[in-house]
């Protein structure tokens, strides 16, 4: 993978975790299926910038109901 394939798509990466927190704000205690949904991406995609958006601790997962909080 070249230097601008990795540019490219940790842009990407940025540009989803932009539109899942907006959604999250939008929809909080949503599930991921309608995240997904929401912001047009795939499960695997979705998923992985959600882990990093908790890591980062910008969104909650509640367990219980597996639904994602924003952490404003």
């Amino acid at each position: 993978m070249s230097y601008n394939e990795v540019e490219s798509s940790s842009k990407g990466d940025d540009q989803l975790k932009h539109r899942i927190m907006a959604y999250a704000i939008a929809h909080p205690g949503i599930k991921l299926s309608d995240i997904e949904k929401g912001v047009g991406a795939s499960r695997t995609e979705v998923a992985e910038a959600i882990q990093e958006l908790i890591h980062q601790g910008m969104l909650r997962k509640d367990e219980e109901t597996r639904e994602y909080y924003p952490i404003l």
